[in-house]
């Protein structure tokens, strides 16, 4: 069941939702549903790097990596993470409808490489657990963008955001983009949940639990095959089937809708069973290096023993 803290962040993302990819809402239940997936190793691991005051809730820190790229989010420190936004997504040449890293990631500077540096620095053991801490909440963030079929999108329309039009006779014109992070979800949970977050929870984590597990759960590049075949099949084609862009207006509603939620729906199932997968294998592989609270003890134990050597000189 979803932690009232939880239920707090989906109210307060209504408001938001637009800015953050799969909004704040298919974040959180990505990371929800992941973290009930967790062996006990991989749980413990996760709740020692989490912030002590949110309770080992990895929800809580499921919008961490939009959060710190806004003004409004991030009063005083966004301008220093400005460098992390090419690390949400990959842009392809429009219609290649294929991933080559050497062509859409150069140096590494994308979803891709972001997931491969942050899946090794969550365990190096050269690193201090502040690092350790980056690294996991970059990666529950990632892990969700990925499944997100936009955030492997073309290079033209800047995925889709520059593909404006207009969804269910709304007065306000929105963009392709948009309707993928959360607009088509937004009215799934409206007409068929009541706005239950938690009944949503539980529908998608039924979809979760009914995968079957494959060796592609462990596999970077095939998430984002899997994300670009959406975007070439699935998402630029309108409710006639011809091809959206961004130099005419779309007008989008149920046909639209009722064709991709079903796909939505499956890519937040896979991004929360994956993104256990992935912390479940690096907990397990992880270096066996003294906790916090080990080391703290260590040091007060060096001292106290120091200070009797003291104290014994002294008195001697």
């Amino acid at each position: 069941m979803f932690s009232s803290f939880f239920s707090i962040i989906i109210l307060c993302g209504a408001i938001v939702q637009d800015v953050y990819s799969w909004g704040v809402i298919g974040h959180s239940v990505v990371a929800h549903l992941a973290q009930s997936q967790l062996t006990d190793e991989a749980s413990h691991w996760v709740k020692s790097l989490v912030p002590w005051y949110l309770s080992g809730n990895l929800t809580a820190v499921a919008i961490w990596a939009d959060d710190i790229l806004y003004p409004d989010t991030n009063s005083f420190g966004y301008p220093n993470w400005q460098w992390s936004r090419p690390l949400h997504y990959i842009n392809t040449p429009a219609w290649a409808c294929n991933y080559d890293s050497s062509r859409d990631c150069i140096n590494g500077v994308c979803i891709e490489g972001a997931l491969k540096n942050y899946s090794k620095r969550a365990i190096d053991a050269n690193l201090d657990d502040v690092q350790h801490q980056e690294a996991l909440m970059f990666l529950v963030h990632y892990v969700a963008d990925i499944h997100q079929p936009l955030h492997v999108g073309f290079q033209e329309d800047n995925g889709g955001n520059r593909v404006r039009g207009y969804f269910m006779n709304e007065t306000y014109p929105t963009n392709l983009h948009s309707l993928w992070d959360s607009g088509l979800l937004n009215i799934r949970l409206s007409r068929d949940f009541g706005s239950n977050i938690t009944s949503y929870y539980e529908y998608v984590h039924t979809l979760m639990i009914s995968q079957t597990p494959t060796t592609s759960d462990d596999d970077f590049n095939q998430w984002i095959r899997e994300s670009s075949k959406v975007v070439c099949q699935q998402v630029y084609l309108d409710e006639t089937n011809m091809t959206m862009n961004a130099s005419v207006n779309f007008t989008l509603g149920d046909i639209y809708y009722e064709r991709n939620i079903g796909i939505i729906e499956q890519r937040l199932a896979q991004g929360s069973r994956r993104l256990s997968v992935l912390f479940n294998r690096l907990a397990a592989n992880r270096p066996m290096v003294p906790s916090r609270c080990e080391k703290l003890c260590s040091n007060m134990i060096k001292l106290i023993v120091l200070m009797c050597i003291t104290l014994k000189s002294f008195l001697s």
